[in-house]
């Protein structure tokens, strides 16, 4: 969507390439925010129902993205769509916080790796739907196909509701005993200045 949708104000709506820029730019600050809030939900959804409501909290945010963007890409007027761009972008963002809020637990001990290939992953999904609008040869239609697959992505994530949750946090995975002391003692405080005090962080 980044690389398309300032071509498609300015296609759609007949705007200057200029101001049609200015206008997808709202696209990409909603990143200031959005995503932090994506991780935020996630990690209250965490404290009430444990790794299922990370779950949960990405199945309807990846959902909610699909659904907002084929709506996107119905709007009729251009105050319409910048409207509706604003909102599918804020479920967008949320939802790229939302999978690094489950990230972590995937493999405690290699977490560098999985945040490599969830990280390569939307570059090559870039790459893809590049090919998508390309056969379709219209923008609307384009991110009409592409909200459906969002949408349809998203319901996947409801197999992963029955997989049981194998993260070190909760104890199934054996660990180095200073990394899980490390990791215990993380858990009990709740600030830096408690980790200060207790001699968990040093200069």
């Amino acid at each position: 969507v980044n690389n398309t949708i300032a071509l498609y104000y300015f296609d759609r709506f007949d705007l200057s390439i200029t101001t049609a820029g200015l206008i997808a730019s709202l696209f990409g600050l909603m990143n200031l925010f959005a995503r932090a809030w994506g991780g935020m939900i996630s990690d209250w959804s965490y404290t009430r129902w444990g790794m299922t409501g990370r779950k949960y909290a990405h199945i309807i945010i990846t959902c909610g993205e699909g659904i907002f963007l084929v709506i996107f890409s119905r709007m009729p007027t251009l105050g319409s769509a910048i409207f509706m761009m604003i909102i599918f972008s804020l479920f967008v963002q949320s939802a790229e916080g939302s999978t690094f809020g489950i990230v972590p637990y995937v493999d405690p001990k290699n977490t560098g790796g999985v945040c490599g290939f969830v990280g390569a992953g939307g570059n090559i999904g870039a790459v893809i739907w590049g090919f998508v609008f390309l056969a379709v040869g219209n923008f609307a239609t384009g991110y009409l196909i592409l909200g459906f697959i969002v949408f349809a992505v998203g319901l996947t994530g409801i197999f992963t509701i029955y997989i049981d949750d194998t993260s070190h946090r909760k104890g199934s995975v054996v660990m180095d005993k200073s990394i899980s002391g490390m990791d215990r003692t993380l858990e009990r405080k709740s600030t830096g200045v408690e980790m200060i005090k207790g001699g968990t962080v040093t200069a």
